[in-house]
């Protein structure tokens, strides 16, 4: 496990990976490693497990629109939903395409918000030539078996300082500092050895897995764009996925 999480680090450019038996815990750890409370900000098009890692801990999820062009959340339905109980946003990267990280950001900025991606889409994906999941607060992925990278069934949360992965680290296992110290109430959020040796396995073809799936997204593009009826969506310039 300890490789497994060196190695996706590694591979993202990011400093800490935390992995975790699945995606939804992973919210879940990660909603309270930010401390959220009171009302939080989604996008109304999402997996329920975004909400539902909300709900679990009787934080209110506050469904804000989509932009009809990416199919991600809206900045602007964001900023009209911020009362004086929203504590933070959590967008979401769909299909590999990633949410208006930095309007995103700076709404947070101004309204003293914390912001979390939900990126069990997003494996791999840039945004202005470095990787997604260095924007925000905390990012998610998921590891489930639907997903381009999988380790048949986990997830991670991806941290920025010491200080956060220390808390998440405590967290994901009932709380415990060491052997017998325990520091807060935890639960059992980690990732077995045989899931990540599966991830480490799957990382050695990962390029190879993504290059075979694009040229079947470029297929479909190329198939589809010109039907009458049907509209496809432009893949973003400054993003690769």
């Amino acid at each position: 496990v300890q490789e497994f999480e060196q190695r996706v680090a590694d591979y993202h450019g990011v400093k800490y990976c935390i992995a975790m038996c699945n995606g939804t815990i992973a919210l879940e750890i990660a909603i309270r490693a930010l401390g959220l409370e009171g009302e939080v900000i989604v996008p109304s098009y999402t997996f329920i497990a975004t909400a539902h890692s909300l709900n679990w801990q009787a934080i209110t999820p506050v469904f804000a629109d989509i932009n009809p062009e990416t199919h991600t959340l809206d900045p602007e339905a964001v900023r009209q939903m911020i009362t004086p109980k929203t504590t933070g946003i959590i967008g979401v990267h769909l299909w590999g395409r990633t949410a208006d990280v930095d309007t995103l950001q700076a709404i947070a900025d101004e309204f003293n918000l914390k912001l979390m991606f939900d990126a069990a889409h997003a494996f791999g994906v840039t945004h202005k030539q470095q990787s997604i999941l260095n924007f925000g607060d905390l990012s998610i992925l998921s590891f489930h078996a639907t997903k381009v990278f999988n380790t048949f069934e986990g997830g991670a949360i991806i941290c920025p300082d010491k200080k956060t992965k220390q808390r998440i680290d405590y967290l994901k296992n009932f709380g415990f500092a060491d052997e017998v110290t325990v520091t807060a109430p935890g639960i059992n959020g980690k990732m077995n050895e045989l899931q990540a040796a599966m991830g480490l396995l799957q990382l050695k073809d990962f390029n190879i897995i993504l290059e075979k799936r694009k040229k079947i997204a470029n297929r479909y593009y190329r198939n589809l764009k010109n039907i009458n009826g049907i509209r496809v969506l432009e893949q973003k310039k400054d993003v690769t996925y």
